[in-house]
């Protein structure tokens, strides 16, 4: 039994735990670009928040020491656990993390759903061990244009730019390593195909339109970002490492 609440967020990740890996082309690419900066080095006590099934844990496979994959989403982490059984996998909220001290945080395509960074970031701060690190992958604002287009600028989450980013970091206690952006474009057959993998990975926890307004914005969507390649979606992709601050 999950010891928090599955509000809306959590719930639709729960849900989506075992379409998640069919739907995940653009968190594998995430994982696979976060890898590139993870240590040579994989040893210490390290707690990766926010986990899903664990497209970014094989990432840091195979690890020297304790290393705990944790999700809010029970479904997620019953998923998790089946597809690497070796790891310790927790339910876990990542703004109110329970831990030992840790070397290391990782978290990927996660941080975007953080409805209160400086509360999380601090959190973190709290349990890192002295020269602990964070090592983060996430969407920041400019991603998904074409659709935030259609919907008038809704979305389910808060968009915040690198900038915000590091402000957060700072307050939380963390200090700015390294970061970089990137911005990327991805494909889908068709609008709808969009749409379906979105809700494949979850990330459509709120039905905030009719069936009517859904089909025009698929429709309006189709015919106003498609080419060659079938319809586009555009993600600005960010990864940094910060250190605790002394």
């Amino acid at each position: 039994m999950t010891p928090y609440p599955e509000t809306p967020v959590p719930a639709s990740f729960s849900r989506a735990s075992r379409t998640y890996r069919h739907n995940s082309k653009v968190q594998d690419a995430m994982a696979d670009w976060l890898g590139h900066w993870v240590p040579e080095q994989r040893h210490g006590r390290a707690l990766e928040l926010g986990a899903g099934p664990g497209v970014f844990t094989r990432q840091l496979l195979p690890w020297t020491g304790e290393l705990t994959a944790s999700d809010l989403a029970e479904g997620m982490c019953a998923a998790g656990r089946e597809s690497l059984p070796d790891v310790d996998w927790r339910i876990m909220c990542a703004e109110t993390p329970q831990s030992v001290p840790c070397d290391w945080i990782f978290t990927c395509s996660m941080l975007q759903w953080i409805e209160n960074p400086r509360v999380a970031f601090a959190a973190w701060n709290r349990i890192l061990k002295s020269g602990g690190r964070v090592l983060a992958g996430l969407f920041t604002e400019g991603s998904l244009p074409e659709l935030r287009e259609l919907t008038h600028g809704w979305t389910p989450l808060t968009w915040r730019t690198s900038t915000e980013w590091a402000e957060c970091l700072h307050q939380g206690g963390l200090r700015l390593l390294r970061e970089e952006t990137e911005t990327r474009v991805f494909h889908h057959p068709t609008a709808l195909d969009l749409f379906r993998s979105l809700h494949g990975v979850g990330a459509a926890p709120f039905h905030q339109f009719t069936p009517g307004r859904l089909r025009r914005i698929i429709r309006d969507y189709d015919m106003r970002h498609r080419n060659e390649h079938g319809v586009r979606s555009t993600w600005v992709f960010h990864r940094f490492e910060a250190i605790k601050a002394e």
